[in-house]
């Protein structure tokens, strides 16, 4: 579940991304989709008329805000960041910074979408100047309104501000289901396991801290997942505590969301989304931790899963990574060494 503004956008992930929200709001007042606008729209972009098919997109933006159709809005912008990247220059940062207008004027939880939709298009222009970044040196005075002269770090602070802004009204995002909008959200097959909004933006967030694209500018303090408790059962690991001086740690920030999302499922009826997410919790503890016994607490952890949920389809996942671990040990047997 990715957003790359500078790349076509494909029609099904518009569906999808675009649809998962607004419960509350939309509750109030009916759901439009402007079939008849979106079909012109297709037509334009088949006929190759991008400038045709930009005033239409602008014209449903228009009337989708007039109506109070947030998705719709949101919808609509996307569209526009991509048509007009092919007539614009500096087209990503120009659309930054219009999408960042539009978060100051969103109500929630549509804001909520916004700053995570923001946070991967800073993410995406790092990555399309990563190279270059890395080689610029971190300044203290120098004021910094020109995003082409921010630094990695700089970067890297701003998604994640963007990121935990995305989950703050934690409360409302858990009470917004996404089954209200099954008609313009491709489902797949998993959609048990992402039942909220919460859910939702809070694995896009887990999915850039769980990186290491900070390790490169590491600290002597950084942070290190070396405590052996991380590997604790669910109900243990939700009341650790994890200090560090390191306050730009993205494991840290990890393992901290990580216990929002498992106390939040921790006494679900059906157990599928805290199965889910506490494997790859111990999954990531088992990539960054620096244990010294990490192998016998990683398949403790997962034996733990499986024993306790030995019935649940959602713990095949757990079997499957025990067995997987039986197979690398096994490839790395030497019988004569």
């Amino acid at each position: 579940f990715t957003l790359m503004p500078t790349q076509p956008i494909k029609a099904f992930f518009l569906l999808r991304i675009l649809s998962i929200f607004f419960s509350a709001a939309l509750s109030q007042q009916p759901m439009k989709n402007y079939e008849k606008e979106w079909k012109k729209v297709d037509e334009l972009t088949q006929k190759n008329l991008p400038k045709s098919a930009l005033d239409q997109v602008k014209k449903i933006y228009s009337i989708a805000k007039k109506d109070k159709q947030d998705a719709q809005a949101i919808k609509s912008l996307l569209y526009i960041t991509n048509l007009q990247s092919q007539t614009r220059e500096n087209n990503n940062i120009l659309s930054i910074k219009d999408f960042e207008k539009e978060i100051l004027s969103a109500n929630q939880p549509a804001r909520s979408l916004l700053q995570s939709i923001v946070a991967e298009m800073y993410l995406g222009y790092f990555n399309s100047h990563r190279y270059q970044l890395y080689n610029r040196t971190n300044t203290a005075t120098f004021q910094k309104d020109d995003i082409a002269t921010w630094t990695a770090d700089d970067l890297h602070k701003k998604i994640g501000e963007l990121y935990l802004q995305s989950i703050k009204e934690e409360k409302l995002l858990e009470q917004t289901k996404l089954e209200p909008y099954d008609a313009i959200i491709n489902k797949g097959n998993v959609r048990h396991l992402r039942p909220t909004l919460f859910d939702l933006l809070a694995h896009r967030a887990l999915d850039y801290f769980k990186s290491d694209e900070r390790d490169i500018t590491r600290p002597a303090y950084a942070f290190e997942i070396n405590n052996s408790s991380a590997f604790d059962p669910a109900a243990d690991f939700i009341k650790l505590k994890f200090p560090t001086k390191d306050s730009a740690s993205l494991q840290q920030k990890a393992l901290l969301l990580f216990q929002k999302l498992i106390a939040f499922h921790l006494n679900d009826a059906k157990p599928d989304a805290f199965i889910d997410v506490d494997i790859e919790r111990i999954e990531f503890v088992n990539q960054k931790g620096v244990q010294s016994n990490k192998k016998e607490l990683y398949l403790g952890a997962l034996n733990h899963i499986v024993h306790q949920y030995e019935n649940n389809p959602a713990a095949s996942e757990a079997w499957y990574l025990i067995a997987e671990q039986y197979n690398t040990d096994a490839n790395e047997y030497k019988p004569f060494g």
